[in-house]
């Protein structure tokens, strides 16, 4: 993953997955967390959290090898065309993003377009589609018919899996 989201309703379990993808960075690669979030939820000990986003941006491009989470895109990123170089040019710090919100269509289309992994939360069809297309990949509509805390995991140019938060794997969406 260079550039990864997560995104789902409510209750999902978003935010769950993400502290569980920085704990995997952190033993796999020993990787640190740079997490904006406007909650200050807790990250761990390889995490620093930040509530201020210039402080956050200002740590962010002052350093390298991080895995650098933004939590609730609609607050955070809100389609702010500045915020495009995150997505195209993070990875010359050789940091992996990560962004967490309830709807992709909070990112502009370039930043939807830049993200090489999802995690997919139940959509609604409008965001299914556009997430089908941006992937090339239909099977990304069965987002439209997961329960809570199954979501479904697609890298590009890769078969989808989908997967209860958890459990690993599961057979089908439904």
């Amino acid at each position: 993953m260079t550039n990864g989201g997560i995104f789902g309703p409510k209750l999902s379990g978003k935010t769950t997955l993400g502290i569980a993808l920085s704990r995997q960075f952190w033993q796999k690669e020993q990787r640190r967390t740079l997490v904006l979030d406007p909650h200050l939820e807790e990250w761990g000990e390889h995490a620093k959290s930040y509530e201020d986003e210039a402080e956050f941006w200002k740590a962010v491009w002052s350093v390298q090898n991080c895995l650098i989470i933004v939590e609730e895109a609609a607050a955070t990123i809100r389609r702010e065309r500045s915020l495009v170089p995150v997505f195209t040019r993070l990875r010359h710090n050789h940091h992996k993003l990560l962004v967490i919100g309830h709807s992709g269509m909070d990112l502009l289309p370039v930043m939807r377009q830049q993200l090489d992994l999802i995690f997919l939360f139940r959509q609604p069809k409008s965001a299914a589609t556009v997430w089908a297309e941006t992937f090339t990949e239909d099977r990304l509509l069965q987002s439209m018919k997961l329960k809570q805390f199954q979501f479904i995991r697609c890298e590009l140019y890769q078969k989808p899996q989908t997967m209860i938060l958890g459990k690993g794997k599961t057979d089908s969406p439904t």
